[in-house]
């Protein structure tokens, strides 16, 4: 195996949507905040209604209808 081609990692702080903050490990040395996660992505949160499911295929099907694939 060759030597010193991995990246090395950093103890970094990631601060989450509500401010609480994380220690992870990452090869990127600068801290991350999240403008998306858990507790606000409406896969995680429920939020999603009967409406807007599928609503991004339809947009798709709508928006190239004209091409043959």
């Amino acid at each position: 195996m060759k030597k010193d081609i991995h990246p090395k990692y950093h103890e970094i702080n990631v601060t989450m949507t509500d401010g609480k903050t994380v220690k992870m490990y990452s090869s990127v040395k600068k801290d991350l905040v999240l403008s998306t996660d858990n507790l606000n992505h409406s896969a995680w949160t429920g939020q999603r209604t009967a409406e807007n499911k599928g609503q991004r295929a339809a947009d798709f099907k709508k928006k190239f209808s004209g091409f043959k694939f």
